[in-house]
Order: C-alpha cells, then sequence, then structure tokens
C-alpha cells in the first residue's frame, strides 16, 4: 500500500511536462517520462532530443504499523537526464535505437540549464508540485550524479538527480489532502490517466469505511484477541446513560 508514492512520481511527471501542452516547463518539452522512455511520434529520425525519465527508487518505513507510525518515512525520487540520439541500425535499416553520445562543454550546460528549470518547476505553485510538496514537504538529501559509459567511463549526455525526502504517510482515515484531491481531479480529465485515477484514488481513500476498531487494529497491528483483551471488542456495546432528573430550587416545574 503505497498508492502516495504513484501520485508524487505522477505529480513531478506533470510538473514538468504540463499534462503534455505548452508552454513547457522545460527545455525538455513535453518528453517527460514516467519509469521509461515511451515511444514518440518522430522517434524514427536521426536526430538528439533532451527528456527526463522519473523513477521512484525506494520507499522506506512507509508502512504504519505500531511504533513505525512515528518513523520519518523517506521516499526517493529519481530523475534521469538525458539527451537521446536516435540512431539507425546499420544492419536493420527499419530499425531505430536510442543512446546517449558523449558530452562536450555545450551540452553539459543545457544539461546544467534542464536541471535548474526542474527545481523551479517543482515549486512553480502549479496544481501537480503543490500536490508533491504537500507528500513530500522536506528535502533530505539531493545527488546530482554525471553519466558513464559502463566499458570505458567515457562522459555521456547524461545526468542522474537523485532525492532523498521525508513524505507523508497513507491516509489511515481515507482523508485525502487538498493539494492531492486537486491534482488527481485534473489529472482525472486526461484521457491516458482517467482509469488509474480511479484506481489511485480508491486506494488512498480506502480507510473511509472502516470502523474505529479496525482502524486501531490496522495501525497497531493487534489480532482481535488483543483487542478484545483491551477492551476494544469489534461490535461494544451500547449503554445509554440513566434518566436525569431536574429539580429547580424554586420547586416549580422544570
Amino acid at each position: 500500500m503505497s498508492m502516495l508514492r504513484t501520485v508524487a512520481r505522477l505529480a513531478v511527471v506533470h510538473a514538468l511536462n504540463n499534462y503534455l501542452k505548452e508552454p513547457w516547463p522545460t527545455l525538455a518539452g513535453r518528453n517527460i517520462f514516467d519509469s521509461k522512455i515511451e515511444p514518440i511520434e518522430d522517434m524514427a529520425a536521426d536526430r538528439a532530443f533532451p527528456c527526463v525519465v522519473v523513477y521512484t527508487d525506494y520507499d522506506k518505513d512507509h508502512w504504519t504499523k505500531g511504533s513505525m507510525s512515528h518513523k520519518d518515512r523517506l521516499l526517493s525520487v529519481t530523475m534521469e537526464l538525458l539527451v537521446v540520439q536516435m540512431e539507425q541500425d546499420k544492419k536493420k535499416p527499419n530499425t531505430y535505437r536510442a543512446g546517449c553520445p558523449l558530452t562536450d562543454s555545450e551540452i553539459e550546460q543545457d544539461l546544467d540549464d534542464l536541471e535548474s528549470q526542474i527545481l523551479w518547476a517543482l515549486n512553480a505553485g502549479s496544481l501537480a508540485s503543490d500536490a508533491f510538496n504537500a507528500i513530500c514537504p522536506n528535502l533530505n538529501t539531493t545527488i546530482s550524479r554525471r553519466g558513464a559509459s559502463v566499458e570505458g567511463g567515457q562522459r555521456l549526455a547524461a545526468r542522474q538527480i537523485t532525492t532523498e525526502m521525508k513524505a507523508s504517510r497513507e491516509p489511515l482515515m481515507g482523508t485525502l489532502m487538498k493539494p492531492v484531491e486537486a491534482f488527481l481531479a485534473e489529472l482525472e480529465k486526461h484521457a491516458d490517466y482517467g482509469p488509474r485515477v480511479a484506481m489511485i484514488r480508491q486506494g488512498l481513500t480506502r480507510g473511509a469505511g472502516a470502523t474505529a476498531y479496525e482502524r486501531e487494529m490496522r495501525n497497531f497491528g493487534y489480532s482481535r484477541q488483543v483487542m478484545d483483551a483491551l477492551g476494544m471488542p469489534a461490535n461494544p456495546t451500547i449503554v445509554l446513560p440513566p434518566a436525569i432528573d431536574f429539580t429547580l430550587l424554586s420547586g416549580g416545574e422544570p
């Protein structure tokens, strides 16, 4: 159960690509991808283009159970900044593959500019950036690494930004934070995400129909026997208070 992790990743993607509409927040334009590079319209052409791929590599201490609820939840968001070169396979004329060319001074400057634009876009006050900052209010660490080839260690036109942030816990009461709800409402307008948003909202609001007994049992990881022993039965007996008679000091009728 980590639906906020999904929302945080989608919020980063759409804060950077503006729901695939101009004006583009970064020089990567519409080429902001969730977890993998997707095919684009003019991919079968010999050209280079900047892009960003967003991942959530780990989500630490995100399950709420017992004393775990007092620990910080740490969520990582990794962004790979790439200049992708589409090249035609000489042995297969109709086949193209993506690769990273070697970097140079101009490309490094573009990557620096792109990294700066990403920071601004994630704090621009848009619905997507507000949702992201509501889920991840505090930044613990951020590291920017250059890309290099595995074989010779040659510097490539690539960079990786890894962030670790303190993240909000899943809403046990099933109540969404207002920035998250506003972002999901906007995302739901887009055909590609409508069905996914319904599933995300269902996962986040699952606790809304739970009883106080069920919430306590899940939160602390107690069995039914332990809950009963603690005096919290599943179906507690409702005891009405005794009737109360009022007597006025004047002796009249109440």
